[in-house]
């Protein structure tokens, strides 16, 4: 999938996500109004609709008694059947309210299924459960308002028929009590219904209270996984930034085995696998460019080796008749064939250890004696800058079994880079200790240091610290590698520690012999 498609889809799911989120608050707002709204209309309405019934019921029962006034009969009965017509009409209209549900629109129906839905599955009851009483009520109010009814137009008749004695104009007792029954019906039903009402504003505070609980959780929820989802996308995306990152950081150093795995199919997956061709195309010409470098150094050996004869006869015919100036020139003419022939030595040396050609001759060497000699040879370079060298050697006499000539080349390239990087008057520190089974050299300058991001590539072919730049250092790179690549075959290692402007400590860690080196145990040691 494309990168672009990724970042899409990524932030489609964040923006459906809020959605949600805000369309799940604006149900909860709207269902708490419609609640609310519905229950404050449904009780007023009711209570105020019970007390205009308890009237019209005080009218009926007033007209049915003056009924039986013998005086206007037919007047009265037309009263009374316009307030038994009234009654039974409104009495309909408020049964119908108290029993009846509003009519909702599509979106409120919808709402509302998904509103109590999900207060289903989070466990929370939204059906009020005190709606039976009423209906009850409302039944046994019916009831009795039918007797009545039956028992007032069975009077009317009579009355009607003059099928009555005059005891008979006395006002009928059973009507009486049914009228009776039906009132306190009626206010019973009005308090019970006032009752509930305090009882679902109770109900409602506490779903208002549950639904602000649970809109918190879930935004909370819907920010949690907003948060993860948006972390595991730049992960995703960011990951294989990393890896290429890191290749190309190899790829400078000119560690060209680069191979990018787990590439994404996208943008950058089409870029890691352009990137794993071109670093094998820069093996190629690495390799190419070694193998030409070692036959041009192995020709230049031929022609350096006659102007060290043609120096050296010279210097041997004329060693009585050359002047001071003469002499001169001819020891920069020596000086100048030692530094190309330890230039080409290294070149050579270093495209035999790039195909893991080191060959050591093993054979017991007196270290101590061995570094002093390297450090007396290298005291012409030491002088120049007049610095210090304080010698720490844990014992006049510490053996060891290894190759003495690839050892000076080690002693020699750190001795001569602690001088390079070191500003004149300052100090350096020699250390030779041996601690079974183990031989430990360090040396400490006081000079410039060494980045500290920069530390694992200093060992790699040509790399130069960025700061060597401040000062005017002549060199091919080249020290470090075979150092370090001499200390390996060796099996030991070399440690680096560095503060820039306060100095470097380069401490080497070898096998007393070549049974140590082979077993490597000591690898896990401490020391």
């Amino acid at each position: 999938m494309k990168l672009k498609y990724k970042l899409f889809l990524s932030y489609f799911f964040l923006i459906v996500l809020f959605s949600f989120s805000l369309f799940w608050l604006l149900i909860e707002i709207r269902e708490l109004t419609l609640s609310l709204q519905n229950h404050v209309q449904q009780d007023v309405r009711s209570i105020i609709d019970l007390s205009g019934q308890l009237q019209t019921l005080e009218d009926l029962n007033a007209n049915y008694i003056l009924l039986f006034i013998p005086t206007n009969a037919n007047e009265k009965i037309v009263r009374l059947e316009q307030s038994r017509h009234k009654y039974a009409q409104t009495w309909e209209q408020l049964k119908s309210r108290l029993t009846g549900h509003k009519k909702r629109t599509g979106i409120d129906i919808l709402s509302g299924k998904f509103y109590r839905l999900i207060l289903k599955i989070v466990g929370e009851n939204l059906l009020y459960s005190s709606k039976q009483p009423i209906a009850q009520l409302i039944e046994e109010t019916d009831r009795r308002w039918r007797e009545v009814d039956s028992r007032i137009k069975q009077s009317v008749k009579n009355i009607r028929a003059r099928q009555f004695t005059k005891a008979r104009y006395l006002r009928d007792v059973y009507v009486k009590n049914k009228i009776q029954d039906l009132r306190k019906s009626l206010v019973r039903l009005n308090k019970v219904i006032g009752r509930q009402s305090i009882e679902r504003s109770l109900w409602m505070s506490n779903i208002a209270q549950k639904t602000q609980s649970l809109i918190l959780f879930t935004e909370l929820s819907l920010l949690i996984i907003a948060l993860l989802t948006a972390f595991l996308v730049a992960r995703k995306i960011t990951k294989p930034i990393e890896v290429l990152k890191d290749s190309v950081n190899r790829m400078a150093i000119h560690d060209f085995e680069v191979v990018i795995p787990d590439k994404p199919n996208d943008e950058i997956g089409d870029l890691s696998s352009a990137f794993e061709q071109f670093s094998r195309r820069l093996k190629e010409t690495d390799r190419f460019k070694s193998a030409m470098l070692s036959q041009f150094t192995h020709e230049m050996k031929s022609p350096l080796g006659s102007i060290k004869q043609a120096t050296q006869l010279l210097e041997k015919s004329l060693n009585d008749r050359l002047s001071a100036t003469q002499r001169r020139f001819l020891d920069i003419i020596k000086g100048n064939y030692q530094t190309l022939q330890r230039m080409i030595t290294n070149i050579l040396h270093t495209t035999a250890y790039d195909i893991g050609q080191i060959q050591l001759k093993y054979q017991k060497v007196n270290l101590v004696k061995l570094v002093a000699e390297q450090l007396i040879y290298l005291s012409p370079t030491i002088k120049e800058k007049e610095i210090k060298v304080n010698i720490n050697f844990s014992s006049k006499k510490i053996e060891a079994e290894l190759d003495a000539e690839k050892f000076k080349e080690v002693v020699q390239n750190l001795i001569t880079n602690a001088v390079k990087f070191s500003s004149a008057n300052t100090q350096i520190d020699v250390k030779l200790k041996e601690k079974f089974p183990l031989i430990r050299f360090s040396i400490k300058d006081q000079g410039i240091g060494i980045p500290e991001k920069e530390i694992p590539y200093i060992f790699e072919k040509m790399y130069r610290a960025s700061n060597s730049e401040k000062i005017s250092v002549k060199g091919t790179g080249l020290g470090l590698y075979i150092t370090s690549q001499i200390v390996r075959a060796h099996g030991g290692r070399i440690q680096v520690k560095s503060e820039i402007n306060k100095g470097t400590e380069f401490t080497v860690v070898l096998p007393k012999n070549r049974t140590v080196a082979k077993e490597g145990g000591w690898l896990d040691d401490s020391a």
